[in-house]
């Protein structure tokens, strides 16, 4: 029987580095494989009011880089507890 994959301290270490740059990266507009992960029906219907361009919105650039660091911290500290005694 295989043993379930394990997250090691290099592995953290590089996820670690990437959520860094991810947040350091130039970003204007956050882009998501599913329209519900930044509001696309909302922010589409305000382009139909004629002020300015919903989508560019620095501000929720990180949403989905601080959903997927959560989950991944959560996934650590769940192995850590694994190992306890």
């Amino acid at each position: 029987m295989r043993s379930p994959a394990r997250i090691t301290p290099e592995l953290a270490a590089t996820f670690e580095r990437t959520f860094k740059t991810v947040r350091a990266l130039p970003c204007d507009v956050q882009l998501g494989d599913h329209g519900a992960q930044y509001n696309m029906q909302e922010k589409f219907a305000k382009l139909k009011d004629g002020g300015p361009n919903p989508f560019i919105d620095p501000a929720t650039c990180t949403l989905e880089a601080d959903v997927q660091e959560a989950m991944f911290h959560a996934v650590l500290a769940e192995q850590e507890q694994a190992v306890r005694p």
